[in-house]
């Protein structure tokens, strides 16, 4: 099964547990809900600066996000780019 789905709207879903991974990897260690917030709303692509979920999160909602990682959320068409690109080494 694809990691990310396409709903009827175009917008792509992914589970959060699978950001969280990938954030992980990039940092090399678990984060924390802060080191989180910061990766996902700092993400650049071709020179360009973009936040992941498509607008800023803050610590205490990354900390709501790590109790729901089969969550399937909308991640920025920027952000599905970067997150394929990485994992397919």
């Amino acid at each position: 099964m694809s990691e990310a789905r396409k709903i009827a709207n175009g917008e792509s879903k992914v589970m959060l547990g699978f950001i969280v991974r990938r954030c992980a990897a990039d940092l090399g260690h678990v984060p924390s809900p802060a080191e989180f917030a910061t990766w996902a709303n700092d993400q650049t692509q071709n020179g360009k600066r973009f936040c992941l979920f498509g607008k800023e999160i803050s610590p205490s909602a990354a900390k709501i996000m790590f109790s729901q990682p089969g969550r399937l959320v909308t991640v920025s068409e920027e952000g599905l780019a970067r997150i394929w690109r990485t994992t397919r080494r």
